[in-house]
């Protein structure tokens, strides 16, 4: 398994970024490991290490509108690759095709730039009210794994100890004894920081959130 280098780890919102340089007007094929990195290090994970979390990648797009790029996957046919109700690229490539460096053809509009951001989410269906220990595994999953992956550079991963509840705007985390706190507010969702809740059984929300990130505590600016 290769390991992440040190400047490259940043394991959050906006981890990595990955700036397609595809030739203006022109379609071409890139590396499916330069697209998507650190997904085969996830896969090569024991499938019992990776229940509860999941990697995803956010497409940006400047200068055009998302619906203008196509990306195919070239592994065994061509898969197109679409994006997910949250925002994220779907399929993902599978170990062999990542294993064989399968080309992802890339079409753009002329002129415009794309990005893929890196994100740890939480692998659990998007509603209003989660079991705590459910939160909880996979936020554990998500830093043991990146840890396991980083190999020697294991020191460099931040301590991934919370999930972010992408769009929600009300919450609560609910004790076994009934008694409900407010999960805190950042800018795009809801926090839920199992050490800080430890008494929680279950976490309510207004609405189901976009996506579930798994995050570190924000540095101090």
């Amino acid at each position: 398994m290769s390991s992440f280098n040190r400047r490259s780890l940043v394991l959050s919102a906006a981890a990595f970024a990955v700036t397609a340089t595809a030739a203006r007007a022109e379609t071409k094929d890139m590396p499916c490991t330069d697209l998507f990195p650190f997904l085969l290090n996830y896969l090569n994970l024991p499938a019992t290490d990776r229940t509860h979390f999941r990697l995803a990648y956010r497409l940006g797009v400047s200068g055009a509108k998302t619906s203008d790029l196509r990306l195919v996957l070239k592994h065994n046919g061509e898969t197109p690759i679409g994006l997910a109700a949250d925002g994220t690229l779907t399929p993902l490539p599978s170990a062999a095709a990542l294993k064989a460096k399968a080309p992802v053809s890339l079409t753009r509009p002329d002129g415009s730039k794309m990005s893929l951001t890196l994100i740890i989410a939480a692998s659990l269906s998007a509603t209003t009210s989660y079991a705590a220990a459910d939160l909880k595994m996979a936020v554990d999953q998500a830093y043991a794994g990146a840890k396991k992956a980083a190999g020697l550079a294991s020191l460099a991963v931040p301590h991934l100890d919370r999930v972010v509840f992408v769009g929600a705007t009300g919450g609560q985390a609910i004790g076994a004894d009934g008694k409900a706190t407010a999960l805190p507010k950042i800018k795009d969702g809801l926090v839920f920081q199992p050490s800080a809740h430890t008494g929680a059984a279950r976490i309510t929300l207004d609405k189901a959130p976009v996506l579930l990130r798994i995050d570190a505590k924000p540095k101090k600016a």
